[in-house]
């Protein structure tokens, strides 16, 4: 699998030429890089919209952190033990992870998930992790074969879609909500698994999807990923925890007088497990303690000279002290005597259990050798910074209000497009892929015409933020009309 990408086109003959100049890896990422996909992230929400202040971090910014954070991690599990995982692979897949992303945010996935349910029927869905693969297959056009009328995406490697793909469950086996993967790229599990994989996810999928096995799929979703995804991921939630907090406590969204509303609200939310909440708070006391430091807050106190920027300075460090904490606290178990802790531990229900010992994962394969684990707690103050941003950043009023206009907007948007009447109204690029047939394996026959609903996801999804607004602005809004054509 090493070497083997999803398509067997339009690589073979250019890297044959390129040999010994750029590893398969590095393509990966170039090509990754230079699509438009990748550029339209600058204008996409990572937690505060991009129509506000421009230092705030958008989807762009936040990938080349993650990406930065998940070298380094790389570099220092090589260097501990002795591991060969490539630095480039990791870049490649940490570039990628949000590329699927729709405008607005998880709000945005949320509302086309829902609308592109309720307009097939529930047959087909959106989900920003899927969507990652599906650009770099298909809606990214790197590559088409006309002769047999395909389009190939950028053709990445296997294993670079291994290391995006978080969720290995497809649609029709999932609860239809969220973590899936779409049913049209099962060939992708075959192809990293095997077949036997897809008959294990058919067995355990009314198990997994059960409510009460909550703990249980994410469990299995852990240990389903290659080492590299698994080092996104941790990437991904130290710069959530870390640099997303940052920009709260700059937009002064963040400050001390929000330590009593996180506590308070991590004992009425129900999102943090009740062993937990101590814990947890008492990462909250010690975040808002170290921050009241920071700002000096003590009455009576003149301010020192040059206050503002050794503010700005101490927030940097504070925060770069996080980040360099997290890092550090990250280890490797092998998974093999995971599971053998697993299977000696006493009353053991080997029938809850075995949805875990059954998976047929070659776990002497470099990337599923290993678990990445946690160590000294740092998990539970990623936890509380995490608490501590959706408390007082995802639920303030401005952002909310921000986010009922971006519902709005998505849910009309969505309207419009989904009615096939309006095909004028797409660009000409995807008014070919649906005349060409590129959406009939999706449903072109039906009463509902599935494939041009998906068709529609797909478009929406791939706008960024200013450019869903300014459409919607010249759709719904009089006085945009105007006699230059709209781009």
């Amino acid at each position: 699998m090493n070497n083997d990408r999803v398509f067997d086109y339009g690589y073979a003959g250019k890297e044959k030429k390129e040999k010994g100049v750029r590893t398969l890896f590095q393509i990966d990422r170039d090509r990754i890089i230079h699509s438009s996909a990748f550029r339209r992230m600058r204008n996409k929400t990572q937690v505060f919209g991009v129509f506000t202040l421009d230092y705030y971090r958008t989807r762009l910014t936040h990938s080349l952190e993650v990406s930065q954070i998940a070298r380094a991690i790389t570099s220092i599990l090589n260097k501990k033990y002795g591991l060969s995982i490539d630095a480039d692979l990791v870049e490649a897949v940490s570039l990628a992870h949000d590329i699927g992303h729709p405008p607005f945010g998880h709000l945005g996935e949320y509302i086309i998930n829902g609308e592109l349910k309720k307009a097939t029927v529930g047959k087909f869905g959106f989900e920003a992790n899927a969507q990652n693969i599906r650009i770099l297959n298909f809606l990214e056009k790197k590559f088409y074969d006309s002769k047999n009328n395909k389009i190939y995406g950028i053709n990445p490697s296997l294993k670079t879609i291994d290391g995006i793909l978080k969720y290995k469950l497809p649609y029709s086996l999932s609860d239809k909500n969220k973590h899936f993967i779409y049913d049209n790229d099962i060939f992708i599990l075959e192809k990293l698994h095997g077949k036997d994989f897809v008959n294990y996810l058919k067995k355990y999928s009314g198990f997994l999807n059960d409510k009460k096995n909550k703990a249980a799929k994410v469990q299995f979703f852990e240990f389903s990923r290659c080492i590299e995804c698994q080092i996104l991921n941790a990437a991904d939630d130290i710069a959530y925890a870390t640099h997303d907090i940052e920009d709260g406590v700059e937009s002064k969204l963040i400050d001390i007088g929000g330590h009593f509303k996180v506590n308070k609200y991590l004992k009425e939310s129900g999102r943090v497990r009740k062993d937990s909440i101590d814990k947890i708070a008492e990462q909250v006391d010690n975040f808002f303690l170290n921050l009241m430091n920071i700002f000096k807050i003590t009455e009576g106190k003149e301010k020192e000279p040059m206050h503002h920027i050794k503010v700005k300075t101490d927030l940097k460090e504070f925060f770069s002290n996080y980040i360099s904490k997290f890092i550090l606290n990250i280890d490797l178990e092998e998974r093999q005597g995971g599971i053998a802790k697993m299977k000696s531990k006493p009353g053991l229900n080997k029938k809850e259990n075995s949805f875990i010992f059954d998976v047929p994962i070659d776990l002497e394969e470099d990337s599923y050798k290993y678990a990445l684990i946690w160590k000294n707690g740092v998990n539970l103050e990623i936890s509380a910074l995490k608490e501590i941003s959706y408390r007082l950043v995802m639920e303030n009023r401005e952002i909310l209000l921000n986010r009922y206009k971006a519902e709005n907007i998505v849910r009309k948007l969505f309207s419009v497009f989904s009615d096939i009447k309006n095909i004028k109204l797409y660009p000409d690029d995807f008014q070919e892929l649906y005349e060409f047939g590129f959406y009939g394996g999706f449903g072109k026959a039906q009463s509902e015409n599935a494939g041009f609903k998906v068709m529609c996801a797909d478009y929406i999804s791939g706008m960024t933020d200013m450019y869903a607004m300014k459409l919607y602005s010249s759709l719904f809004d009089a006085r945009s009309f105007s006699d230059t054509p709209h781009a």
